[in-house]
Protein backbone atom coordinates (compact mmCIF):
# COMPACT_ATOMS: atom_id res chain seq x y z
CA UNK A 1 0.00 0.00 0.00
CA UNK A 2 2.81 2.40 0.88
CA UNK A 3 4.58 1.66 -2.37
CA UNK A 4 1.42 2.45 -4.35
CA UNK A 5 0.94 5.75 -2.51
CA UNK A 6 4.58 6.65 -3.04
CA UNK A 7 4.28 5.88 -6.76
CA UNK A 8 1.15 8.05 -7.09
CA UNK A 9 2.84 10.87 -5.18
CA UNK A 10 5.90 10.65 -7.40
CA UNK A 11 3.75 10.75 -10.55
CA UNK A 12 1.82 13.79 -9.30
CA UNK A 13 5.05 15.55 -8.35
CA UNK A 14 6.54 14.82 -11.78
CA UNK A 15 3.44 16.09 -13.59
CA UNK A 16 3.47 19.37 -11.69
CA UNK A 17 7.16 19.89 -12.43
CA UNK A 18 6.43 19.99 -16.19
CA UNK A 19 3.85 22.78 -15.91
CA UNK A 20 6.21 25.72 -16.25
CA UNK A 21 7.06 28.44 -18.73
CA UNK A 22 9.50 27.02 -21.26
CA UNK A 23 10.75 30.36 -22.55
CA UNK A 24 9.64 33.90 -21.78
CA UNK A 25 10.35 37.47 -20.75
CA UNK A 26 8.34 40.51 -19.63
CA UNK A 27 6.31 40.58 -22.88
CA UNK A 28 5.13 36.96 -22.82
CA UNK A 29 6.23 33.39 -23.15
CA UNK A 30 5.42 29.83 -24.16
CA UNK A 31 4.37 26.75 -22.20
CA UNK A 32 5.00 23.27 -23.57
CA UNK A 33 1.68 21.69 -24.55
CA UNK A 34 0.15 18.75 -22.77
CA UNK A 35 -3.46 18.24 -21.80
CA UNK A 36 -2.59 18.91 -18.15
CA UNK A 37 -0.60 22.03 -18.99
CA UNK A 38 -3.46 23.37 -21.11
CA UNK A 39 -5.87 22.93 -18.21
CA UNK A 40 -3.47 24.96 -16.03
CA UNK A 41 -2.31 27.44 -18.72
CA UNK A 42 -4.39 30.39 -17.48
CA UNK A 43 -2.98 30.06 -13.97
CA UNK A 44 0.61 29.47 -15.14
CA UNK A 45 0.53 32.52 -17.44
CA UNK A 46 -1.13 34.70 -14.79
CA UNK A 47 1.51 33.82 -12.20
CA UNK A 48 4.31 34.41 -14.70
CA UNK A 49 3.03 37.83 -15.83
CA UNK A 50 2.35 38.90 -12.24
CA UNK A 51 6.13 39.14 -11.76
CA UNK A 52 6.01 42.36 -13.79
CA UNK A 53 2.56 43.49 -12.52
CA UNK A 54 1.01 42.66 -15.90
CA UNK A 55 -2.02 40.74 -17.12
CA UNK A 56 -1.85 37.60 -19.25
CA UNK A 57 -3.58 36.74 -22.51
CA UNK A 58 -3.32 33.30 -24.13
CA UNK A 59 -2.75 33.93 -27.85
CA UNK A 60 -2.31 30.45 -29.34
CA UNK A 61 -2.74 26.79 -28.47
CA UNK A 62 -1.27 24.05 -30.68
CA UNK A 63 -2.70 20.77 -29.39
CA UNK A 64 0.16 18.42 -30.25
CA UNK A 65 2.96 17.10 -28.11
CA UNK A 66 6.10 19.07 -28.92
CA UNK A 67 4.15 22.27 -29.62
CA UNK A 68 3.40 25.17 -27.31
CA UNK A 69 0.80 27.42 -25.69
CA UNK A 70 1.78 31.06 -26.28
CA UNK A 71 0.78 34.01 -24.11
CA UNK A 72 1.42 37.74 -23.89
CA UNK A 73 1.92 39.89 -20.80
CA UNK A 74 0.00 43.17 -21.12
CA UNK A 75 -0.10 46.32 -19.00
CA UNK A 76 -3.89 46.34 -19.13
CA UNK A 77 -6.42 43.60 -19.93
CA UNK A 78 -8.15 46.12 -22.23
CA UNK A 79 -5.12 46.60 -24.55
CA UNK A 80 -5.73 45.51 -28.16
CA UNK A 81 -8.53 42.99 -27.50
CA UNK A 82 -9.11 42.56 -31.26
CA UNK A 83 -5.50 42.82 -32.46
CA UNK A 84 -4.42 40.14 -29.96
CA UNK A 85 -7.55 38.03 -29.50
CA UNK A 86 -7.63 35.71 -26.52
CA UNK A 87 -7.75 31.98 -27.25
CA UNK A 88 -9.86 29.67 -25.08
CA UNK A 89 -8.18 26.78 -23.34
CA UNK A 90 -9.64 23.51 -22.11
CA UNK A 91 -10.42 23.19 -18.41
CA UNK A 92 -10.10 19.42 -18.13
CA UNK A 93 -8.42 16.47 -19.75
CA UNK A 94 -10.59 13.76 -21.24
CA UNK A 95 -9.01 10.35 -21.39
CA UNK A 96 -10.42 7.26 -23.00
CA UNK A 97 -11.89 4.91 -20.39
CA UNK A 98 -10.02 1.64 -20.08
CA UNK A 99 -11.90 -1.42 -21.22
CA UNK A 100 -12.87 -3.92 -18.54
CA UNK A 101 -10.44 -6.75 -18.04
CA UNK A 102 -11.84 -10.03 -19.34
CA UNK A 103 -10.13 -13.22 -18.22
CA UNK A 104 -10.91 -16.37 -20.24
CA UNK A 105 -10.22 -19.66 -18.51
Amino acid sequence: MRAALAAVGLLLWGASAQAQVYHGNDTGGIISWSCENEAMAQQIAAEYCARWDKYHRITSVHRQYGDFIAFNCLWSPHVAPYALPAVRTRNTCAYERPRPLVINK
